[in-house]
């Protein structure tokens, strides 16, 4: 810190500090009151912990570096989605956010002081390197990810189609190093097509096959595709489905209630700041499919894939099957500061037809685990399992109102 700058700080101190004195005051007295929720008392907290740390740690500190971490830290506090950014990295980070993962096909948080991967798009050059969801990011580029914010982890992730990128990662408390060109790639289209596993071999099933749907992005024509390949699953009689939304964290969520439009009517859910509704959702059309449904979930399932799974489980008699999802389908805005820095954060949640924000993970109906693996099968991989029980539990299903039926 400069000369002229330490002075400006110092007397901005002074004149705060006598402006707000006698609260600061008054905040300390009632320091044990643990109602106390001043926002004096923090900041006198705060003053202190920033004066101990300049005088008393064992290197020599800068404000601007405990600023800018004591920064990081209060947006991570609020959810992995809200980012504070210098106003030296603004326009680099502007830039990086529009490019995304569009050369990357991983989607990249931090929470709690980790940098942690969401979501691999199947066929992206992540996917191919062999990242997988929930692996640890240790380094990126040879650098610790230990203090580095995720603003500057995800600047270190866009770059020109060619360039190398080089991962540390931690999985299952082993390291493993992987690299990848980035490159752009398409994510898959909507598909559909019968079971296959070993959740559907065995004898001919009386019922028909079950059909699968797999979405891996919601964009504005994904309702249309969806509406194509499951009319056509109706008017071949089918009464089965499963909807696999595993590791799915990217897209719109507007273009998710109207896939949901597809199969239920009513009131679909909302977007709501505060209590207050800024946007709504309802199917006003006949569903066009009236069968049994499981929903496939995991811990990368994310956003406007959570706002369809809760739909589907509060409107159309949906059960989930897989992990527990991430829990955030909110929207984001951003402020500019007066220092030049921007903020980014969430400003309003979705919610589902009950109206409660989708701010929390979906337990889902049936929970599957590496525990669940069969005998002689210890390295399924847990995405198989997911599958298979999801396609048992959907014949169950049918099974049982089949015998309700009949009786």
């Amino acid at each position: 810190m400069t000369r002229s700058r330490l002075v400006f700080f110092l007397l901005s101190a002074a004149v705060v500090i006598a402006l707000l004195g006698g609260n600061l005051l008054g905040a300390s007295s009632d320091a044990e009151d643990p109602n106390d929720d001043s926002l004096y008392k923090h900041l006198s907290v705060f003053a202190e912990v920033l004066g101990l740390v300049r005088q008393a740690y064992v290197d020599e500190t800068g404000v601007d570096s405990l600023m800018a971490g004591a920064l990081d830290g209060a947006t991570d506090a609020l959810d992995p989605f809200s980012i504070y950014v210098p106003a030296a990295e603004v326009g680099r980070y502007v830039q990086a956010r529009e490019i995304g993962n569009r050369n990357t096909g991983l989607t990249l948080l931090r929470e709690r002081g980790v940098a942690f991967v969401v979501a691999v798009d199947p066929g992206s050059p992540a996917a191919e390197a062999g990242v997988e969801v929930s692996d640890l990011v240790a380094k990126v580029q040879g650098r610790s990810t230990r203090t580095m914010p995720l603003w500057e982890i995800q600047e270190q992730l866009v770059g020109a189609p060619g360039t190398r990128i080089e991962l540390e990662l931690i999985r299952v408390g082993e390291t493993h190093k992987v690299a990848f060109e980035l490159k752009p790639f398409e994510p898959p289209p909507v598909s559909f097509e019968d079971a296959t596993g070993p959740a559907a071999a065995g004898p001919a099933d009386p019922a028909g096959p079950v059909g699968v749907l797999r979405i891996s992005r919601f964009e504005p024509s994904t309702a249309a595709a969806v509406r194509q390949v499951v009319a056509g699953a109706a008017r071949d009689g089918r009464d089965r489905l499963v909807i696999d939304l595993r590791g799915v964290a990217g897209g719109d969520s507007a273009a998710a209630f109207a896939v949901a439009e597809l199969f239920a009517r009513g009131e679909l859910g909302r977007l709501e700041r505060k209590g207050e509704r800024l946007e709504s959702f309802s199917g006003d059309a006949e569903p066009i499919w009236q069968g049994h449904l499981v929903v496939l979930v995991s811990r990368g399932t994310l956003g406007a894939a959570e706002v369809l799974a809760t739909v589907l489980r509060q409107k159309a008699g949906a059960e989930l099957v897989g992990e527990r999802t991430f829990g955030w389908a909110g929207r984001q805005d951003s402020a500019d500061l007066t220092s030049g820095g921007r903020l980014f954060f969430t400003d309003a949640f979705y919610t589902g037809p009950d109206g409660a924000p989708l701010a929390d993970g979906l337990e889902p109906d049936l929970r599957v685990d590496a525990s669940l693996r069969r005998f002689g099968d210890r390295e399924e991989p847990v995405g198989d399992l997911i599958l298979d029980q999801g396609l048992e539990r959907v014949r169950a299903l049918a099974g049982a109102t089949s015998e309700k039926k009949a009786a």
